[in-house]
């Protein structure tokens, strides 16, 4: 894969894992320079692969059906020159094993945090046992994926983050305002089955 490849492919696939982001929050992604994303994002839209648009008052770029399809080719194209696609399955199933409870835990504490006003007293002391084991897994996890594909990095380092800062305030466990727990972990899952071509 070319230099221009590689760096299209991360800045599709930055607006892939967020959604919908500003250009400055899609090169922080991939730690691209603002100027280059911008450049990238300019010739995706151009080639109907992005949409620049206006959300709840708020500018900044989506994928087209077009953009996707072509984010995956590009995916599909760095795993085979990896040849990391055994490894990133593996990684896939084992996660696929973690990720119920998971879910199940943030449900839980979500419903909680709705009755209880966000008190950090009020989360449920087995939901956050169950969030730490899913990061302690996830480390391994992410040594084995950043073997083959490096951009997988990073992970375990967020996913720290937002425990430690939820010991004060419940909400980064699940809001969808930060760069919470529970955003991580999608945004993670997102990543395997993309890398995968697979579906949800």
């Amino acid at each position: 894969m070319s230099s221009q490849q590689g760096s299209m492919l991360l800045t599709l696939h930055a607006v892939r894992l967020l959604g919908f982001a500003d250009t400055g929050s899609i090169a922080e992604r991939f730690g691209q320079d603002p100027d280059d994303a911008e450049r990238f994002l300019i010739d995706a839209g151009a080639n109907g692969w992005a949409l620049r648009s206006a959300f709840a008052g708020s500018r900044g770029w989506s994928l087209t059906v077009a953009g996707r399809a072509e984010n995956e080719r590009l995916l599909a194209a760095e795993l085979k020159s990896a040849g990391g696609r055994t490894a990133v399955s593996r990684v896939h199933s084992d996660f696929v094993s973690l990720n119920t409870a998971v879910v199940a835990a943030c449900s839980r504490i979500q419903l909680q945090s709705l009755a209880d006003g966000h008190r950090p007293d009020g989360i449920d002391e087995q939901a956050r046992h169950t969030l730490a084991q899913a990061l302690s897994s996830v480390r391994g996890l992410e040594a084995r994926l950043t073997a083959v594909v490096p951009r997988f990095g990073g992970y375990a380092k967020r996913l720290e983050l937002a425990l430690a800062n939820a010991a004060t305030e419940p909400a980064w466990l699940t809001a969808t305002d930060r760069d919470s727990f529970h955003r991580i972990w999608f945004e993670l899952h997102e990543d395997l089955i993309a890398t995968l071509g697979l579906q949800r």
